[in-house]
């Protein structure tokens, strides 16, 4: 029996590394990531998504919907999110490996 490896799985399945729905998923997947953990930082605080809400200057429902992934996350709001539960974002620009 042949392995397959992760990247075979993507390349096949969500499209080759470089090409637009592959970085549209490594996208998806980096925001999803920084939501989870956001999500995790609040309830290790024993926040609930109304306190987090008051501290960025949101609605309750916006942090909700986050969280569940329907509302997109925006940098501005990922940056006070972070800021409210004691951290900072930033980004790495990274050089393309061609």
């Amino acid at each position: 029996m042949k392995t397959i490896s992760n990247e075979e799985i993507l390349d096949e399945f969500i499209g080759k590394t470089g090409t637009s729905e592959r970085e549209a998923f490594n996208n998806r997947l980096i925001a999803d990531l920084l939501v989870y953990k956001f999500k995790e930082l609040r309830e290790k605080k024993e926040l609930s998504q109304k306190q987090l809400a008051d501290k960025v200057g949101m609605k309750k429902e916006q942090i909700s919907k986050i969280e569940k992934g329907v509302l997109n996350l925006t940098f501005d709001s990922g940056s006070k999110i972070a800021s409210a539960l004691g951290f900072y974002l930033s980004i790495d620009l990274q050089p393309i490996d061609k």
